[in-house]
């Protein structure tokens, strides 16, 4: 678990702050409850989940860039999750283990999340991910584009739609025809996170997957889950997952 040794002072900080969190934690660490979960998904031995979660941290570009970048959120009026945070990781093993051949995530800012996601395309040899992202200075650095952290290395692999996903969204959705796998990570309230799910689910092909970034905000996530009878779907580091079925 090379990852979890990254960012350790502020980790260890709020692990003296919220004792009761990180005792959970470090139970489904111990146990693999994340790791098992994923691979009730994906078909993936949960062992072999758990090794794709040090990956980007012994890619030395990968993790350079990472290191690199760090000091430039601490300028972002909003700074975002941990460069390092499991609910990435857990998006990231899901990605390789899945092997979709195309993505379309909502919601990019600096890019940390994109990076990931574009990398573990690049490790599984093929896949496109479509980004939409608002474009929001608000949540960059200083003169910083959206999706500014993702590496050149990895851009072939990435197709970066600026404007609103009400508008842009149903717009590629068509052009796609059908999806593998579609993150919503954009704006967060009940009303947005429901209509992103519903325009979404029906390109999504049977079998396919549903992420949901900070799925326990509200309760839009859960609602939808009963609302499309899906059997298979939690929420793991605050991400949800659901799988469609495939018949």
């Amino acid at each position: 678990m090379k990852w979890l040794l990254q960012n350790f002072r502020p980790r260890f900080g709020f692990a003296l702050h919220n004792p009761r969190y990180v005792a959970t934690s470090l139970f489904r660490e111990v146990t693999l409850a994340d790791e098992r979960f994923l691979s009730s998904i994906t078909g993936v031995s949960p062992y072999r989940i758990r090794s794709f979660m040090d990956e980007p941290i012994k890619t030395p570009t990968f993790a350079k860039r990472l290191h690199d970048a760090a000091p430039f959120f601490h300028e972002a009026e909003s700074e975002g999750a941990d460069l390092y945070a499991k609910k990435i990781l857990v998006q990231y093993a899901a990605i390789r283990a899945f092997a979709p051949r195309v993505v379309v995530e909502t919601g990019v800012a600096s890019g940390v999340s994109t990076s990931y996601l574009l990398l573990a395309l690049q490790k599984n040899g093929h896949g496109i991910l479509h980004s939409i992202d608002i474009g929001d200075p608000r949540y960059l650095p200083p003169g910083k584009p959206p999706g500014w952290i993702v590496p050149d290395s990895l851009k072939s692999s990435w197709a970066l739609h600026i404007g609103d996903s009400l508008t842009l969204l149903p717009q590629l959705l068509q052009e796609l025809g059908s999806i593998d796998v579609f993150i919503h990570d954009s704006l967060h309230t009940y009303d947005h996170m429901l209509w992103e799910y519903r325009a979404a689910y029906p390109y999504i092909h049977p079998g396919g997957l549903l992420l949901s970034d900070d799925a326990a905000w509200n309760p839009a996530f859960p609602e939808f889950r009963t609302e499309v009878h899906a059997t298979c779907a939690q929420i793991l580091r605050g991400v949800g997952f659901l799988k469609k079925k495939s018949s």
